[in-house]
């Protein structure tokens, strides 16, 4: 049974739909999702793209998602395990009217989540989530003929191509990295794309088991990768979340860069390789001693809602692009 929703914030937040499997987020939940979000939908016959990390009630909710859409005419393609970001590519790569990604990000286990991009590879709007969430609320339409529920083959490989492609004149060969994979949704794909770069590769919290991810390992716990980067010389650790949209580094000594420090260094390294056009765009989350260093530097800075969807429409509507959270 679906509750009632009475608040606009009951069910969409800042990152989706994410709650505790079984109370906020249940099968029934899911199955009435994927029918409002496919009848959201202009395509006669829309494509649908799911993705989902590794926690064990993703085969579920993925399974009942995948329902709802094909029950209001959707055709969905399961892409497997894969990173949030891969959403974004694969949608605009094979032209979907739509991509989902099961995932609860840095939560425990015990929680999942559905977000949603659109066709342009961003995550839907207030007004877009708000129209589905009032049909879920409706109840289900009826009739109309169903979709097809398949496999998109070759997905990973997609992903990885799109990946390289992005940082073709990148060469790591003979760098030692380490790499904290929290056992989620990165674990097959992060070393992949490091090893195409030419590095060599520690790996750590590659082997998820459903309830693993996040599990003392990963980007909310930074001493794991700190540590591996010491006892191993490496350069440079990076540690995900359990969905790989979210990403802290340590240095060769083991000395952690939060978000701030990443997205300056990242601003500075492109405005002296001329490669930065316009200024960079975070949320209101961001710390005094980045926006003057960006100062110092002349970087212009746009502050946006916490959010990283917010981060994105910002950058877009400046035509920039580099922007963090």
């Amino acid at each position: 049974m679906i509750p009632s929703m009475p608040e606009r914030t009951r069910l969409f937040g800042t990152d989706g739909v994410r709650g505790p499997v079984g109370e906020k987020l249940t099968p029934e939940l899911a199955l009435a999702l994927g029918r409002a979000s496919a009848a959201e939908l202009s395509a006669e016959r829309p494509q649908v793209l799911i993705i989902r990390d590794t926690r064990e009630s993703g085969h579920m909710l993925e399974s009942a998602l995948a329902s709802g859409l094909a029950a209001a005419g959707a055709d969905v393609f399961l892409g497997g395990v894969l990173p949030t970001p891969a959403a974004a590519i694969l949608v605009r790569k094979h032209g979907f009217d739509l991509g989902a990604v099961v995932s609860a990000s840095h939560n425990p286990w015990r929680d999942n989540g559905i977000k949603f991009f659109g066709r342009d590879g961003t995550k839907l709007d207030d007004e877009a989530e708000a129209r589905v969430e009032a049909r879920v609320v409706a109840g289900p339409a009826t009739g109309g003929a169903s979709g097809r529920i398949r496999r998109l083959e070759g997905a990973l490989d997609d992903y990885l191509r799109a990946v390289a492609s992005r940082f073709e004149l990148l060469d790591l060969t003979g760098r030692r990295i380490v790499l904290d994979c929290a056992n989620g949704a990165t674990y097959r794909a992060a070393p992949a794309a490091f090893e195409r770069l030419g590095a060599d590769l520690v790996t750590i919290a590659t082997e998820p088991d459903g309830r693993n991810i996040n599990e003392g390992c990963g980007s909310t716990h930074l001493a794991n990768v700190a540590t591996a980067v010491v006892e191993h010389g490496a350069e440079i650790g990076f540690a995900f979340d359990g969905d790989g949209d979210r990403m802290l580094a340590v240095d060769g000594d083991g000395r952690g860069f939060d978000g701030d420090e990443t997205v300056a260094v990242a601003a500075l390294h492109l405005r002296a390789a001329g490669e930065l056009p316009g200024g960079v765009a975070v949320t209101v989350m961001s710390n005094y001693g980045f926006h003057t260093a960006m100062e110092t530097a002349g970087i212009e800075v746009a502050t946006t809602r916490v959010g990283d969807r917010f981060v994105i429409e910002e950058l877009v509507e400046r035509g920039w692009t580099l922007g963090g959270e």
